[in-house]
């Protein structure tokens, strides 16, 4: 059972031709679940179509930052409306890229802003991506009540290694690159980390020690596809069937067989998407 728990088979990029040969090659691996990750209007409603064409594909709907300078409000009506139709399962991706928008800062701080405040709206999982903005990218998630009371008393708890129960805001903070040491402070917020490719990279140390030092009851695996492809296959379009890698990755850095890996990150991203009953 794997579960990649971020991914783009709604890429604009791909000609419908393209991207019905990826969901035949997702449907003849092992791989039981994705998120098709909207990024756009547009891209969120590909993301949509996805999820009523396949059964194993549910959406997330979102505006993602580097559309900062070109949204409008009446995009996030949009999202907002997108966000009601069946499979949708969170709003994502969103978030803050200082590596590539350093003349639009203003603009996706606001774009965020008001992305979380949707999603605490509809009490919907926030799926987030950061760039160069670590810091300040848990600061808004914290201002804005990502991580309030309400959050935590709206969604069930979820068990950590020892099997205690503790909270879950339904915060996924994908492609984690940040430091151990925030991520032990998401962990105490609520938060769940989404690990993809870059974990088998050979210059991997930051993403390799936050496996090594946070639980894997509190983080799922992605392939981020078509971007990020892992090792073996670098260098080409990623696939969602290459999250195996992945996981292969996890459980050699956790000491655990991969089967159980991939159990857990399922399971955990199964609790994420509200998808337990499936």
């Amino acid at each position: 059972m794997l579960f990649d728990a971020h991914t783009h088979l709604n890429y604009e990029g791909f000609s419908e031709e393209e991207r019905l040969e990826r969901a035949k090659e997702i449907e003849a691996s092992l791989v039981d679940f994705i998120i098709d990750v909207g990024d756009s209007v547009e891209s969120s409603k590909q993301a949509i179509k996805d999820a009523a064409d396949y059964s194993w594909c549910y959406a997330a709907v979102g505006i993602h930052p580097d559309k900062a300078l070109v949204y409008s409000d009446d995009d996030i009506d949009k999202i907002k409306e997108l966000a009601s139709a069946p499979k949708v399962q969170a709003i994502g991706e969103i978030g803050l890229d200082f590596h590539y928008g350093k003349d639009s800062k203003s603009e996706q701080i606001e774009l965020f802003r008001k992305q979380i405040r949707l999603a605490n709206e509809l009490m919907m999982p926030i799926m987030i991506h950061t760039r160069e903005a670590d810091a300040l990218t848990m600061d808004i998630l914290i201002e804005e009540g990502a991580f309030s009371d309400v959050r935590e008393a709206y969604f069930p708890k979820r068990p950590d290694e020892q099997g205690n129960m503790v909270p879950d805001a339904r915060v996924q903070l994908h492609c984690y690159s940040g430091s151990l040491e925030l991520a032990h402070e998401y962990v105490k917020l609520g938060a769940t980390f989404s690990i993809g490719g870059p974990l088998t990279f050979k210059n991997a140390r930051k993403t390799v020690e936050v496996l090594e030092g946070i639980p894997l009851q509190f983080i799922m695996s992605e392939t981020d596809a078509p971007f990020l492809a892992p090792e073996p296959k670098r260098g080409r379009p990623n696939k969602t069937p290459y999250i195996e890698h992945v996981v292969r990755r996890m459980a050699l850095i956790k000491g655990i067989e991969y089967e159980e890996a991939a159990h857990i990150t399922s399971n955990n991203a199964k609790r994420f998407f509200n998808l337990e009953d499936k």
